[in-house]
């Protein structure tokens, strides 16, 4: 950047070092980047008393903060994941078990179909198969009358 205000220095290299870090997975390091460089843009436009440079200079701090914001979701993402993968906590009296999660209530019981305890019923698995209908066997033969 030649002829950059003091409080510009540096920041195209803080920038690049920052995006550079978050797509290698350094995402820690990222945001520290990501901060500093927000940080600069902000003391510059302390200093901006033209309106129209001002305003391209918000609205790129704004581009920034929201990359910083997907950084920082990325980061508590994972700390969820990680979070969740050491210990998954027991089910409580009051919530249903996983299974029950994704199951609706069975429409035939809900709509006026036979009482009793609704059951539920997983719109993704079939039904079993009706039997067969009974064949009919044919009827014996008859015999012949004796002469």
């Amino acid at each position: 950047m030649a002829g950059a205000p003091q409080h510009l220095v540096g920041l195209e290299h803080q920038l690049q070092v920052s995006r550079e870090s978050a797509l290698l997975g350094n995402y820690e390091a990222s945001l520290v980047h990501f901060d500093g460089a927000i940080s600069q843009v902000q003391r510059y436009l302390r200093t901006l008393d033209d309106p129209a440079l001002r305003a391209k200079w918000l609205r790129a701090k704004e581009d920034l903060s929201g990359e910083f914001q997907i950084v920082k979701e990325i980061v508590a993402e994972l700390s969820k994941l990680r979070a969740g993968s050491k210990a998954v906590p027991p089910p409580t009296a009051s919530a249903p078990p996983p299974s029950q999660l994704l199951l609706r209530p069975d429409p035939v019981s809900v709509v006026g179909g036979p009482s009793g305890a609704a059951q539920q019923r997983d719109p993704d698995v079939w039904s079993p198969p009706k039997p067969p209908p009974p064949e009919r066997c044919p009827p014996p033969p008859r015999r012949a009358a004796p002469p």
